[in-house]
Parts: structure tokens; C-alpha cells; sequence
């Protein structure tokens, strides 16, 4: 690939992942809302900028050069849905107490975790290629629950905005429901059109035995579609920050 096409996707994702992690941290600072809502979309936009390195080692070419690189738990695709859906749970029902049913939306997110620490701390439980294809943290079927959860997550969010919509019983959204919305349906299209290219990929390789992931524009489009989800979350993040920041200069006012 010619360095000048492979070095804006490159600086595009690191642009991104600094982002996120920024306001990510910033969220666990915001003192207006609720403070559970911030944190957990603090977390995801932190968790969210990891994965985003993890992209952009094997984008550029590291995880090829430095294989053990591939297996630092810094892996986190199957929590950011989870936390987003959490984040608008809260964000709509302040009152709302987790229960212990509610970890059922953690099995998968700490499975990835703690498989990510042990294949680092045991380089013996490693697979050899990295991926595998039954993998559900890793590999082929993770990336099939990565790409199930996100448009489910999105619609149990739907469900709660609708909900609270009826019990205000106002043909306008407050502010803060109309920024949730427009999350929503942002993080919809995105991920959509991330699906587009993995089954792209899947059914290449499947039935023509074309790598797709080896073609330079393939692959800069398809670190750029995570890129452009990354990068509309932050744009949610740092819109709430100012609406917040002003909610409290005006109530100072």
C-alpha cells in the first residue's frame, strides 16, 4: 500500500482513539446528570478507544511484526453494546437499581475480559493463528455476536425511549432524549454498514477463497467504519458535556 493512502486511515483511528479516551475520562468528571450514566459512558468510550488501538496495531501492520501483541487484553468489542444500552437505561430511568438478573448482559463481556488476561498471562493457551473461528471472544463468531448485539442493544434502547416518551406524554423530546435518539440511530447506520463488509469478507473467502482483509482499500474501509462509530460517539460525548456545562451556568446564572 502507498505510504500517503495508508497513513491517513492510520492517523484518523489514532486521532479517534485519543478522542474517545479523552472524553471518556472527562465523563467521570461531569458533575451534572446522573453520575451512573456518566461513568458508564465514560467506560464506554474508554473501552471503546482501546479497541480502537487494538485496530490500529493490526491496521498497521504491528500484530503481523510483534504477534504477542495481538493477545493484550485491550479487546473489548462485546461490551461497548452493553454499555451503551445501559447508559440510556439509566440516562431515562435515574431511579432504576441494577439487579442480579441484569449480569446476564455481562456474561459475554467478562468472558472476553478474562480471556483476554489468560491468554496473556499464559502465552500456552494462545491459538496459533490468533483468531479462531468458533472463538465467542476472538474470532469469527465473535465478531457475529459483536455485530447481533449492537442492532439488539440498539433496540432495547429504542424500547426504553418509547417508553418514557408515553410516560411524558409530550409530542416534543427534552433535550436529552432527543441527543439519545440521535445516538441511537447514528450507531445503527454505522453498524450496518460495518455488517456490509464483514459478511462481504465472510462470503468472499467462503466461497472464492479471496482474503479480502489482504486488499489495501478493503481494509482501509473497514478500519474506517469502526473509526466512524468511535468517532460518533465521542461527538454525543462532547455535545452532552457542553449541554451540561451550560445546564449548570445557567442554574449558577
Amino acid at each position: 500500500m502507498p505510504a500517503l493512502p495508508k497513513i491517513i486511515p492510520v492517523v484518523l483511528m489514532a486521532a479517534t482513539l485519543l478522542a474517545a479516551i479523552g472524553i471518556g475520562g472527562l465523563f467521570f468528571l461531569k458533575q451534572s446528570g446522573e453520575r451512573r450514566a456518566n461513568r458508564l459512558y465514560g467506560t464506554l468510550l474508554v473501552l471503546g478507544g482501546l479497541t480502537q488501538l487494538h485496530f490500529l496495531l493490526d491496521f498497521s501492520g504491528w500484530l503481523l511484526r510483534y504477534p504477542p501483541l495481538r493477545f493484550l487484553p485491550i479487546y473489548f468489542s462485546l461490551w461497548l453494546p452493553v454499555l451503551l444500552f445501559s447508559h440510556v437505561k439509566i440516562s431515562l430511568f435515574p431511579r432504576y437499581r441494577f439487579r442480579w438478573t441484569d449480569l446476564k448482559h455481562l456474561v459475554l463481556p467478562i468472558g472476553q475480559t478474562l480471556y483476554f488476561v489468560s491468554i496473556w498471562c499464559f502465552p500456552a493457551l494462545r491459538h496459533a493463528t490468533g483468531r479462531s473461528f468458533y472463538n465467542p471472544f476472538y474470532g469469527s463468531l465473535e465478531q457475529l455476536l459483536f455485530l447481533a448485539g449492537w442492532p439488539l442493544y440498539v433496540l432495547f434502547s429504542y424500547l426504553y425511549l418509547r417508553r418514557k416518551r408515553r410516560q411524558l406524554q409530550r409530542r416534543s423530546l427534552p433535550r436529552h432524549m432527543w441527543y439519545l435518539r440521535k445516538l441511537l440511530k447514528g450507531c445503527l447506520l454505522f453498524i450496518l454498514a460495518y455488517a456490509i463488509l464483514s459478511s462481504a469478507d465472510f462470503l468472499a473467502y467462503k466461497y472464492y477463497w479471496a482474503d479480502l482483509r489482504g486488499l489495501a482499500w478493503y481494509a482501509g474501509i473497514q478500519a474506517l467504519s469502526y473509526t466512524v462509530l468511535l468517532l460518533w460517539l465521542c461527538v454525543y460525548g462532547v455535545q452532552v458535556l457542553v449541554w451540561g456545562r451550560k445546564l449548570i451556568a445557567s442554574s449558577q446564572g
